[in-house]
């Protein structure tokens, strides 16, 4: 497993503001281009809560936690781990174009061999 990227490294690669702020590591379902919200899983049953912002979505500190969650929530294959960065005006989630149009979400290229 290679090391997660750094903050700096991130902002370089995708030219993000110095002052560029992040948030954590994000769940996102690029299909239907929504967010994890909050989860919660017992032996019994498992509740996950989407949503379209994220602003509001929980926040994984490090790429390994949010990794770990994709995993015990069976999201491999629907779910990616997506750095998020407040850069002040709004906030830029760098993920993966399946499915979306939009421009912004790329998923770096410094996590895809962490698996």
């Amino acid at each position: 497993m290679n090391k997660e990227p750094s903050v700096h490294e991130l902002k370089q690669t995708w030219g993000l503001p110095a002052h560029a702020k992040m948030l954590g590591w994000l769940l996102h379902d690029p299909y239907k281009d929504e967010f994890l919200v909050k989860y919660a899983s017992s032996p019994d049953m498992t509740g996950m809560w989407w949503g379209l912002s994220p602003e509001t979505a929980k926040a994984f500190k490090t790429l390994k936690k949010a990794n770990s969650v994709i995993q015990s929530l069976e999201l491999t294959g629907r779910a990616v781990a997506a750095p998020a960065f407040d850069i002040g005006k709004q906030i830029i989630v760098l993920t993966d174009k399946i499915g979306v149009e939009n421009p912004l979400r790329e998923l770096t290229r410094l996590t895809q061999d962490l698996d």
